[in-house]
């Protein structure tokens, strides 16, 4: 599970500069790749309650364009 994470949330990650003016259409497919992500390493389904909770909660699953707002911040900081 750990390493679902690693990857996913590293290649999501890398070069997210370029997402900071993107179209939701763009950020809408990471988002897809991310909700699979946290469905796998929670073992939660897809409209459990639980999975909102975890993407809204934790910085490691932040929606796509927070999660870019948050890295850039994180780095400027």
């Amino acid at each position: 599970m750990t390493l679902v994470h690693a990857f996913v949330s590293s290649c999501v990650d890398y070069c997210n500069a370029i997402f900071i003016g993107a179209p939701k259409n763009v950020t809408d497919k990471l988002q897809r790749v991310l909700n699979v992500a946290a469905r796998i390493v929670s073992g939660a389904q897809k409209y459990d309650h639980g999975l909102t909770d975890l993407m809204h909660n934790e910085p490691d699953w932040f929606d796509v364009p927070d999660r870019v707002k948050y890295k850039l911040g994180m780095l400027m900081y």
